[in-house]
């Protein structure tokens, strides 16, 4: 029996059994992966997991549960569901699942054959161009990991929704080492992709070497730098950046009202530079689909456009309490690993968030800054998403003075408020990355502080 069919034998049989409505996710999931160990690629594991979630309800009482049907029916699972929602207290907030609507586009319009089909013996080649890649004397990749998963997961609701879509995620994650009389530098890069074949492994290998080589070179920053401009590569900008978008465009914070931008859609919160979008269809983005997680239609939504905040995200459940439609944006999947995803229940999330790349290269940016620093690597780059504070470690970096890179830096700390620092004269360049679940170019954040040691 197909996913299809399971989903709709499942939602049959809640019904049945008394559920005033019933939804059920099921789910594919194909994964293959290698890694990497003192510059060995070894094969790491193979997984081929089927799962489904749930939800029954009676009501206002919604019981959820999950299985992989292993050792149970799918009887078993929906009595489970049923006595799970007769002890639930009723949630007056819930209104309805949500109904079907029209959905354009073929489900497998976000699947690469070749990449599904890749198995570790392919990765283990991949990753080898790495390892040749960073070939130095004092260089060397002590560890890394290449994965790709294909994911079919199909929606069956009681209302009548019967959707489904297709997608394929590769993922990688690779360290650099170098050391000599001088100390010890470090290298890091993350690589995303729908498909396999479009990453540059050989080119992954050089950029560790070149961060790896650089951090040797690296003198302590011993100065405090107020108003200085911190240009983020794009693999810790969208990390940033997504950490307070995400958080504050959330359609369930903005019920809650814990979200800082509660009731201000058509309020001026970001430079006029700076334009973003929620793109569940996004020709890149790596939760691309025909639908959302609950099959609901996924759609384009304009998050800020020109600095204006335009929209919020909703699902159907935090959607439905302002009786608006939700923007596609019940999510249960994520980029980094699709491994165990039907044992939890759609909520509000981000699909692709794509910010607008600018028309300046990098280097004209920089050419425009008197103090800042270019930023390539944290030791995690963090933020506070309610106050949108941030304190963070640089490990890999070179100073900006009067419009050109200085010397590389460490033990120094980029500090600041990005909403904030969002309201000034933020500049984006051209040269927009896939990194999870955001498509994002370099971007210069000003108003912000490097303290040293």
């Amino acid at each position: 029996m197909n996913i299809a069919d399971i989903a709709d034998k499942t939602v049959a049989l809640a019904e049945k059994s008394g559920a005033t409505q019933a939804e059920v996710y099921s789910i594919r999931v194909k994964t293959a992966s290698t890694y990497i160990d003192d510059d060995i690629p070894k094969i790491g594991g193979s997984l081929v997991e089927f799962g489904i979630g749930l939800k029954y309800i009676i009501g206002k009482q919604i019981g959820f549960t999950s299985s992989t049907l292993a050792q149970e029916t799918p009887e078993d699972v929906v009595e489970r569901a049923k006595s799970i929602a007769r002890v639930s207290n009723e949630d007056l907030k819930f209104v309805s699942l949500p109904e079907p609507k029209k959905v354009s586009g073929s489900p497998d319009k976000y699947h690469d054959n070749d990449t599904a089909a890749a198995d570790s013996t392919i990765l283990m080649e991949k990753a080898m161009e790495v390892v040749k890649g960073v070939s130095a004397d004092n260089v060397t990749v002590p560890n890394g990991s290449l994965r790709v998963s294909s994911v079919q997961y199909h929606i069956r609701n009681s209302l009548g929704i019967d959707v489904g879509s297709k997608g394929t995620i590769a993922f990688g994650f690779f360290t650099a080492k170098s050391e000599d009389d001088s100390g010890v530098g470090e290298g890091v890069q993350r690589c995303w992709s729908r498909e396999l074949s479009s990453i540059d492994f050989s080119n992954i290998g050089e950029v560790l070497k070149s961060q790896a080589l650089s951090v040797l070179k690296a003198k302590p920053f011993k100065e405090k730098w107020d108003d200085a401009v911190g240009v983020l590569a794009p693999s810790e900008g969208s990390q940033m950046l997504y950490g307070i978008v995400a958080f504050a465009a959330n359609g369930e914070n903005v019920n809650k009202r814990s979200s800082p931008w509660t009731d201000k859609v058509g309020d001026v919160v970001a430079s006029e530079n700076l334009s973003i979008i929620d793109n569940g269809q996004s020709e890149r983005g790596l939760l691309s689909a025909v639908v959302d997680d609950e099959g609901v239609p996924t759609q384009e939504t304009q998050i800020i456009e020109n600095g204006v905040l335009k929209s919020y995200l909703f699902d159907s459940y935090n959607a439905n309490q302002l009786e608006l439609s939700s923007t596609g944006n019940g999510i249960r999947r994520i980029a980094r690993d699709l491994a165990g995803r039907f044992t939890i229940p759609a909520a509000c999330a981000g699909t692709t968030m794509e910010v607008k790349p600018g028309t300046k290269s990098v280097d004209d940016i920089i050419g425009e800054i008197k103090r800042g620093v270019y930023v390539e690597h944290f030791a995690w780059p963090i933020v506070d998403p309610m106050s949108g504070t941030f304190s963070n470690e640089i490990r890999n970096a070179r100073i900006i003075e009067n419009g050109e890179l200085g010397n590389p830096i460490r033990y120094a700390l980029w500090v600041g408020n990005l909403y904030e620092s969002l309201k000034g004269a933020v500049m984006v360049a051209n040269d927009p990355e896939v990194h999870d679940k955001r498509v994002i170019p370099t971007i210069a954040f000003p108003n912000t502080e490097i303290v040293g040691q």
